[in-house]
């Protein structure tokens, strides 16, 4: 690769860097529905630039969703792996979910399709879910009829419910904790087919 290859690539990433910082300070600060100029401006790149990297204002929330998501959520769903799959490392993972989409209004509402995204974003630790989920299961902790596949949407359903309503931190622990009951084989019944 020439150098000038290799520097254009690295002013594209630089570029990337700086709008993904500056629309989480945006979203932050406002609704999530203002002009994307003013993150371009913020940037300190045009509004060429801001597009040619994200087409629309949700793809540019998705992005900076997800890097969110990799510093704080995916931490926590390492630790749940640690745990062999612990209850209250599920309920910390669940909870910390519903803390970002609480303190990031802006950017939810820029997203879109939150529990869709939330769901795709938490699929991609599914090599993490299985031997654990299977593991629990066999040590009777995990209802045998959950799916590796189950346990994204569940917690994507459970924690961005919690978008639209006004409870309380603890409030919230509660009933995500009620929610992921859900999970446990004592007096289960059987769940309908995929």
């Amino acid at each position: 690769m020439s150098s000038r290859s290799l520097s254009s690539r690295a002013d594209a990433l630089s570029n990337i860097a700086r709008i993904l910082d500056a629309a989480r300070r945006v979203f932050a600060t406002g609704d999530g529905t203002g002009p994307l100029t003013h993150i371009a401006r913020e940037a300190g790149v045009g509004i060429a630039t801001l597009y040619r990297h994200f087409p629309n204002r949700e793809s540019l929330a998705c992005a900076v969703y997800d890097q969110i998501f990799a510093t704080e959520i995916e931490p926590a769903l390492a630790t749940f792996a640690d745990t062999g799959a612990s209850r209250q490392a599920l309920l910390d993972v669940a909870e910390r979910i519903s803390d970002l989409i609480l303190r990031e209004p802006g950017l939810v509402a820029a997203i879109g399709q939150l529990t869709e995204v939330t769901g795709e974003l938490l699929r991609r630790s599914m090599q993490t879910f299985t031997p654990i989920l299977r593991a629990a299961q066999q040590a009777g902790n995990i209802r045998p009829d959950i799916t590796p596949e189950d346990i994204p949407v569940l917690l994507a359903l459970a924690t961005t419910a919690f978008s639209t309503t006004n409870l309380d931190r603890r409030t919230r622990r509660r009933y995500l904790s009620l929610l992921l009951d859900a999970l446990n084989p004592s007096r289960s019944t059987p769940m309908p087919p995929r």
